[in-house]
């Protein structure tokens, strides 16, 4: 897939995002995913292991909304994009802490 990209109409922002979101694809070909594909629901277990959290934080974690849950009877179920959307935004919050930043305002 070839992207154009004109630099001089190009913020440092969109850049940024298009690189972010090319490497993610390429990676994904290299490790030989395809994240988008990958729909099969998780185990509590899986999901811990997957996280590196303990069975009790990610009970917290779900109640508090941190990363969705799809309950089906008594079990409960975790999509993977819910899970990278959640990993994603704790590494956001362990990375900002302590930092002021220049946030990118699409505009």
């Amino acid at each position: 897939m070839e992207k154009e990209i004109i630099l001089h109409s190009t913020s440092k922002c969109e850049l940024k995002e298009l690189f972010a979101e090319t490497l993610k694809e390429e990676l994904a070909i290299f490790f030989g995913k395809d994240t988008k594909s990958d729909n099969r629901l998780r185990t509590r277990k899986e999901v811990g292991g997957i996280l590196g959290i303990s069975l009790p934080t990610l009970h917290t974690w779900t109640k508090e909304g941190t990363i969705k849950a799809v309950r089906i009877g008594n079990s409960v179920r975790y999509k993977m994009e819910d899970i990278e959307q959640a990993l994603q935004q704790v590494k956001s919050i362990k990375y900002m802490r302590g930092r002021t930043t220049n946030n990118c305002s699409h505009e």
